[in-house]
């Protein structure tokens, strides 16, 4: 662990020069600094006196410390080394010093600069970016929003740049990093399939759309499901459906598809488009909808092409397929 020692004094009426230290953005209790307390030229005795270190972090939010150790009380030494929450945000520390306590009152050190260098926006493949909370979190819960990219799904607001330490649900004010995973990431399209049970191809199938769906970790789910156009008028807007047969593959993965039930022969030639969707609640308590980017768009009679097609299909599943293609040339010559 680096160590940075610096004199700090309780007389301020001098010239005192700078005091700096610089640490990198996201560090967790990597600095110590040994402060030796001066009263003018001379050691201030720290005997029977606690102290703590005070400082205003990036956003303007005050923090203090208690975890100062007196390692020499006569010679006015001390150790404490910097926490995660100094870290946390790139820029300038500002007043940062440290507070002397004893019977009732207390005395301040000259000040220390903190110099916090920024660090990447990529941990582990998932982005964060520095914003202010109060930007995104005031008023009322329910009307929180959230920070934006392109491609990218909003998983929660966390307290150092290493996505190691969530906010809660109270850190409305001041500098927060917004963490995001990628969209693609949490969608897994399957392929379709032709349910042949229970169906006659010359009357109606039903095609079935199946997904892996996933949610950031960290998150809690509220539901799935899908967007999808009326096949009757693709111009209206989306029809959102739930899914309600989902199997769970692990802790924050499920499989489930979405079937369109006794389509008819004149619907075989037309495109069925879903998107799929994943709505959660991030630990720091805002809530999210994660959208797949693009339809994924199939007619049945390209679903029956690909049936006939593949290598491992059964018999009874080829005669179904070739069936539905039968019943497209049908319609299309009434």
């Amino acid at each position: 662990m680096p160590t940075k020692a610096v004199s700090l004094n309780v007389d301020k009426s001098g010239s005192f020069a700078a005091q700096t230290v610089r640490i990198s953005q996201g560090d967790e209790n990597s600095t110590s600094i040994v402060a030796t307390i001066l009263d003018g030229a001379q050691p201030f005795d720290l005997t029977g006196k606690s102290v703590r270190f005070k400082c205003v972090l990036p956003g303007g939010k005050v923090f203090m410390d208690e975890g100062v150790t007196v390692s020499n009380a006569e010679k006015g030494m001390m150790t404490f080394t910097l926490p995660a929450e100094v870290a946390a945000a790139a820029g300038e520390v500002t007043g940062a010093l440290f507070e002397v306590h004893s019977d009732g009152y207390a005395i301040h050190t000259t000040k220390l600069e903190i110099d916090v260098d920024s660090t990447p926006t990529v941990v582990d493949g998932s982005a964060c970016e520095l914003a202010m909370l109060n930007d995104y979190r005031s008023g009322e819960q329910a009307s929180w929003t959230y920070p934006t990219r392109s491609g990218m799904a909003f998983a929660g607001w966390y307290k150092d740049a290493a996505l190691r330490y969530p906010c809660g649900a109270s850190d409305t004010e001041g500098a927060a990093y917004a963490k995001f995973v990628k969209v693609a990431d949490l969608f897994q399209f399957m392929g379709c399939s032709l349910n042949t049970n229970g169906n006659v191809p010359a009357e109606y199938t039903t095609p079935r759309f199946s997904y892996i769906m996933s949610v950031p970790e960290g998150v809690t789910s509220i539901e799935d499901g899908w967007y999808f156009k009326k096949v009757s008028d693709p111009t209206k807007p989306d029809v959102r459906s739930l899914s309600g047969n989902n199997v769970v593959q692990t802790g924050n993965t499920v499989f489930t598809s979405l079937t369109f039930n006794k389509v008819q022969p004149k619907y075989y030639g037309k495109k069925f488009s879903t998107k799929a969707f994943v709505k959660y609640t991030t630990a720091d308590g805002t809530t999210v909808e994660a959208v797949e980017a693009d339809y994924d768009a199939f007619t049945p009679a390209e679903i029956a092409d690909a049936v006939l097609a593949h290598p491992m299909a059964t018999q009874a599943d080829k005669d179904y397929a070739a069936a539905i293609k039968a019943a497209v040339t049908q319609e299309g010559a009434v």
